[in-house]
């Protein structure tokens, strides 16, 4: 990589959002910065894509694309912006424009910063922060995801994001040259409120507590996450090595990452798999 590298930043929140503003001002001071991000909130829509399900209505009739069509293309609605291309899509939408629609192509994929941390083995494919990174990471372009616990914070300003920002830039200015990301496809960076820093950073796993639960009350359903009831107790039910923990005691906490979805290979699994396919 030669000179500055040239960063694609995206987030989850909307192009409008506090977060994304600070790493922009952060990242801008060391890289070249193109902004392709959703138009409006896109948080939790995970790895979706507009792909297939966009429509044209330019006759008066709403037509989805069908794959009975030859040319298996979406259109993905978009307007320039003050910061960028503000995308009528899924922060995933807006990883694979960037990393493929925009030149020039970028060396990293920054998303965030997300107003509320990304925590746990559990979130990574509900996250739309984390999704866009994981995304970019299987277009083999390495990803930095940026998180900010905001729990308390009733209305999250720049400022309070100034810090995460900072830190994101340190990452992206400090990267080139280390061969980090032929070993790691992307970061899943999640930085404690500004007022909890401690200073510390942590090199972390994600948790793998998961506690959402379920209950009909009065009948309706109610969905309650219980993760987040113990985040804002702080409570710490997590092993020292986890983000979590990490990010309750006041560090910052960085899990190096590989896209997943990796094949069972034992030999044990084969056999029983082969059985079953024998039964049938």
């Amino acid at each position: 990589m030669n000179g500055e590298p040239h960063v694609l930043l995206t987030n989850d929140d909307g192009i409008d959002a506090p977060g994304i503003q600070a790493l922009y001002d952060a990242l801008t001071d060391v890289a070249s910065v193109t902004v392709v991000a959703p138009d409006g909130n896109q948080s939790a829509v995970g790895r979706s894509l507009s792909y297939g399900r966009t429509s044209d209505e330019s006759d008066g009739e709403e037509l989805s694309t069908s794959l009975a069509e030859a040319t298996f293309t979406s259109p993905v609605p978009h307007a320039e912006h003050e910061l960028g291309y503000a995308v009528d899509g899924t922060p995933c939408d807006c990883a694979i424009v960037g990393v493929n629609a925009i030149e020039p192509e970028p060396d990293l994929v920054v998303s965030g910063c997300n107003s509320g941390a990304n925590l746990g083995a559990y979130v990574f494919s509900r996250s739309g922060t984390v999704s866009a990174a994981m995304e970019a990471a299987f277009l083999e372009t390495p990803a930095i995801a940026v998180s900010m616990d905001t729990l308390g914070l009733e209305e999250p300003t720049v400022d309070d994001f100034e810090r995460a920002g900072d830190f994101a830039a340190t990452l992206v200015e400090g990267v080139p040259g280390t061969g980090l990301f032929d070993r790691v496809d992307y970061l899943n960076v999640n930085v404690p409120r500004p007022d909890r820093m401690a200073g510390e950073v942590a090199i972390t796993r994600p948790t793998e507590v998961y506690e959402m639960d379920a209950a009909l009350v009065d009948g309706q359903f109610q969905l309650t996450n219980r993760l987040w009831q113990q985040m804002a107790n702080r409570d710490i039910p997590d092993p020292e090595d986890t983000d979590r923990h990490a990010l309750l005691e006041g560090a910052v906490s960085i899990s190096p990452m590989q896209v997943p979805y990796e094949v069972v290979e034992t030999d044990p699994v084969r056999s029983l798999l082969g059985r079953l396919v024998d039964a049938v």
